[in-house]
């Protein structure tokens, strides 16, 4: 089998795509031919060694975290009815191989049958962290939230999941994606590139911010003009909140296997949608990960194996 390797912190130049045996298949096995996998800013910002201090790894080591497939056998001890079935999961030890040997029961789900395998893909380091974040700050009709990186692969699940929880949503992204996150549900729209914090004068009040990008400076931006903030971050561990009627917390907690089950309904029925910006050619591994380094997402980029 085929798998790409980070070599080095010198960024996508230290990836390697190499070939190797496949690893010995236990009574706690599920063998899956991946077909996807989601390209995840922790992957790239991992290559280029900025995550040493909260996420320390040891290489080479294999890249990327979740993972779609078809099952193709199982060991003893797992559900020999999942041969043949569309899965997705996550793989600790590195999800970027053609073949993935699933061992960890609880991190394996089935794919319902209208429900593409491509879009239940982006579930994993997508829908998965926007469950965790709506259901953090307890999201309701109430609130008015601002959603910075809207128009990436979680924040686009940020915004259909609180609008199903009757939330108000600013939505805070490139210009260039205005419309694009307008389609999804959001009620404000702001440019990061004008001036954020007029733009935040002339609009509707937040009482909460979810933080998908984790820049100091935009979350100082925001505080400093509004009051009282609740600040939830995904992405940034520290932050001190300039007035005292303003929170901030950091995590990046699990769903629980009954929040992927949740979320693979709501896109069986349609409530929720995923946005997939581009699918690459696994061989194109430094292509996607320099797109997704450098451009405007729109949703989750992908890997096609």
């Amino acid at each position: 089998m085929q798998q790409i390797i980070q070599t080095d912190f010198s960024g996508v130049d230290g990836l390697q795509i190499e070939t190797i045996a496949e690893s010995h298949l236990t009574p706690l096995s599920v063998k899956v031919n991946t077909k996807y996998i989601p390209v995840l800013p922790y992957d790239w910002m991992t290559e280029y060694g900025l995550l040493k201090t909260i996420r320390p790894v040891k290489l080479p080591m294999v890249i990327g975290y979740g993972f779609g497939g078809i099952v193709e056998s199982t060991g003893l001890l797992r559900d020999h009815q999942l041969v043949g079935k569309a899965v997705i999961g996550v793989q600790p030890t590195g999800s970027a191989q053609t073949v993935i040997n699933a061992q960890l029961p609880p991190l394996l789900f089935e794919v319902p049958p209208k429900v593409a395998l491509k879009d239940a893909v982006t579930l994993i380091g997508g829908a998965d962290a926007a469950l965790h974040a709506v259901n953090s700050i307890k999201a309701n009709s109430t609130d008015v939230v601002l959603v910075t990186g809207a128009s990436g692969g979680v924040g686009t699940y940020l915004i259909q999941l609180l609008k199903l929880a009757g939330a108000t949503v600013i939505a805070l992204a490139n210009p260039d994606n205005r419309i694009f996150v307008q389609s999804l549900g959001a009620d404000v729209v702001l440019g990061y590139q004008a001036d954020l914090a007029a733009q935040l004068t002339r609009t509707i009040v937040p009482n909460k911010v979810i933080d998908t990008v984790g820049r100091p400076e935009l979350l100082q931006t925001i505080a400093t003009v509004h009051e009282q903030l609740t600040i939830f971050s995904l992405s940034l561990t520290n932050f001190n909140p300039p007035k005292p009627n303003q929170s901030f917390k950091f995590s990046n907690g699990s769903i629980g296997i009954s929040g992927y089950h949740q979320l693979l309904a709501l896109l069986a029925t349609g409530q929720i949608q995923a946005q997939i910006q581009t699918v690459y050619p696994f061989e194109d591994v430094k292509k996607a990960h320099l797109a997704a380094k450098n451009g405007h997402a729109r949703g989750r980029m992908l890997l096609a194996f």
